[in-house]
């Protein structure tokens, strides 16, 4: 929205009581005949209906000034304001890959169904996600280890799931005795749609894309409208000698998957030209563990709070919301914490020992996770 101290030069759109007040005190000023302007009354009565219509129509004044500029149009406008800078809004991904399915008894074929269904194991709450196969395979006999590809059931950046952690199968294979997803499993990270933030971001960026030469801003633009991209940083110092550029990816799980990597390729590619040398890559996740002691206000009960502070936390740590990948403040937990916990005292960082700033290279990405509740004494 336009700083209100601007908007008021342009349009002030004053509260009822001080457009009442106003109105009255021009109406008594210029000798009108109605002197009873006390409330409850007729005319105040309908004094009230004019001054209110009025505040309506320059407040829709207000959004439609707003709404004529990208950076400060409210977010109900921004998927339609998008539409001016030939921009729309990037669709959720559903995360997909491998699951490796091991057999002790290979003395019959196995057949895997299209939609057949695997899931994580259950976390504290009795929750689980689910990915279906994404079509009819057949384990041969004699194979006792057999990679199944699947798809998340739903989209989003919550299946994008450690390694080790799909370890069920919901209908009975052939001969099985186990089931998991191995490093490296995904082919596609799964992504939320496109916050109307980030969209407004790519659109004001978009004008880059009409430079002639191939500037970073321009480039970054078109690697950040690529899908399951989170954000690109392009590194034109000539990171590999003479002419090189380097684009690094970030994905919305961290490392961007080869897929990824080769559509951000395929959109940059008609660049190239003879600009020199790029070469796109992911950036490196670094697993951070965090730990926190909480201290509530003294008699109150702890039930509860360590599920909400951990949810917090991973909310801060959710790389879809992040602006700076690369970075980790203790003050950023300490304000998280302290906003979302009610009756919230203090707390003490036990990991990270202190502030986190990496290269832009870097991804930081929440590792474990270890909250303790107490009250203050």
């Amino acid at each position: 929205m336009i700083e209100q101290e601007v908007m008021d030069q342009i349009i002030r759109v004053p509260t009822e009581e001080e457009a009442m007040e106003e109105k009255i005190q021009e109406l008594r000023d210029a000798g009108f005949v109605v002197t009873n302007f006390s409330k409850g009354g007729i005319f105040y009565t309908l004094l009230y209906v004019v001054i209110h219509i009025g505040i309506e129509i320059k407040t829709a004044a207000v959004d439609f000034i707003n709404s004529g500029f990208m950076k400060h149009c409210p977010e109900e406008y921004v998927e339609i304001r998008a539409a001016d800078y030939s921009k729309t809004r990037k669709e959720g991904t559903k995360a997909e890959g491998y699951v490796t399915v091991y057999r002790d008894d290979t003395s019959r074929a196995a057949r895997i169904a299209k939609g057949h269904p695997f899931r994580t194991d259950t976390d504290a709450y009795g929750n689980y996600l689910r990915f279906y196969a994404v079509e009819e395979q057949t384990i041969p006999e004699g194979v006792g280890e057999f990679d199944v590809a699947v798809q998340a059931e739903e989209t989003g950046s919550a299946y994008n799931v450690e390694a080790g952690t799909i370890n069920n199968t919901m209908v009975h294979i052939e001969g099985y005795s186990s089931v998991t997803n191995r490093e490296g499993w995904m082919t596609q990270e799964g992504s939320a749609q496109e916050s109307l933030e980030s969209l407004r971001a790519r659109c004001l960026n978009s004008r880059a894309e009409n430079s002639e030469r191939n500037i970073d801003a321009k480039i970054k633009s078109v690697a950040e409208g690529v899908a399951g991209v989170k954000v690109a940083y392009v590194n034109s110092q000539h990171p590999r000698g003479q002419g090189t550029w380097d684009i690094i990816v970030t994905g919305t799980s961290g490392a961007a998957s080869d897929k990824v990597l080769d559509d951000v390729a395929d959109a940059i590619s008609p660049m190239l030209g003879s600009y020199g040398d790029m070469l796109v890559k992911s950036s490196t996740p670094k697993n951070v563990d965090i730990a926190v002691d909480i201290y509530i206000e003294r008699g109150v009960s702890t039930a509860g709070y360590q599920e909400k502070a951990e949810a917090l936390i991973r909310s801060l740590m959710d790389v879809q919301e992040r602006s700076e990948l690369n970075t980790l403040y203790l003050d950023a937990i300490r304000g998280k914490l302290s906003g979302g916990l009610d009756r919230f005292r203090k707390c003490n960082i036990i990991s990270p020992a202190d502030d986190i700033e990496e290269n832009v290279d870097t991804a930081i990405i929440l590792g474990g996770l270890t909250v303790h509740v107490y009250n203050i004494s």
